[in-house]
């Protein structure tokens, strides 16, 4: 991702991270943290690796870490201080965002208040920022950063307003042509549905699931009807059986 401008030394430096990621349990709390003080995002983006490696296994050992992660985060929504070469196509080091953001939901909550907010504010910009453009490898980038956004805003049961504001944006999704786009609007609402109280918020998109049910791609037909199925109730019972019937 970086392109043709990666020292010899900067490939040194990410190699043993790389390496560690895959064999080493623990790394002292103090020492991650001094880590993930690197400036240089080739590097960084493989600490983040081992990073996330060792808070899967025992996040409780990793609480000092936590702010780092989230500045790491802000430094990437600001575009602070970002290289062109980490750039793709408009999107500070994506691939670094996604494990951040992977990393911090190895943690069951966040309870410092200032973190809390400033990762909020973060995730608040990612949502508002990302969109359905033509060009394909700008989607992927973006649409990783913005799933693994909607995955940490569902394990911080963040506020009624700004799961709004996601089914929202999951509703545009579920409405365009590309295929793979409908397929993860649709997984995300099912999952949406099972750690929030948002059922009555994705009721307003029924129409547009239920045309999903008519999609030639078999798998987006069951994604539709596993979404259906988990919003079904009393108020819309009737509605979803006789479209069912029809299928």
């Amino acid at each position: 991702m970086a392109g043709t401008n990666i020292t010899e030394h900067e490939v040194l430096l990410r190699t043993p991270y790389n390496c560690l990621a895959n064999c080493i349990s623990y790394v002292r709390s103090d020492r991650m943290a001094q880590l993930l003080d690197e400036r240089d995002l080739g590097v960084l983006t493989s600490v983040m690796s081992l990073f996330v490696s060792l808070v899967s296994n025992n996040a409780e050992a990793y609480w000092n870490c936590l702010p780092k992660c989230v500045r790491i985060l802000e430094r990437m929504a600001r575009n602070q201080d970002i290289p062109q070469e980490y750039t793709y196509y408009g999107i500070p080091s994506p691939w670094l965002q996604v494990k951040a953001m992977r990393a911090l939901q190895y943690f069951p909550t966040i309870e410092d208040p200032s973190a809390r907010r400033a990762l909020f504010e973060v995730l608040q910009r990612i949502l508002m920022g990302t969109d359905v453009v033509k060009n394909v490898n700008k989607n992927n980038a973006s649409h990783a950063v913005l799933f693994e956004a909607l995955a940490l805003v569902m394990h911080l049961d963040a506020e009624k307003e700004m799961m709004s504001q996601c089914v929202a944006l999951l509703g545009k999704f579920i409405a365009v042509r590309e295929p793979n786009i409908r397929y993860l609007g649709l997984e995300n609402m099912s999952r949406m549905l099972l750690v929030t109280d948002v059922q009555d918020i994705i009721k307003r998109h029924q129409a547009q699931i239920i045309t999903s049910l008519k999609d030639p791609d078999i798998s987006i037909r069951r994604r539709a009807l596993d979404l259906l199925y988990g919003m079904c109730d009393v108020t819309n019972a009737k509605e979803i059986v006789e479209e069912l019937l029809q299928v």
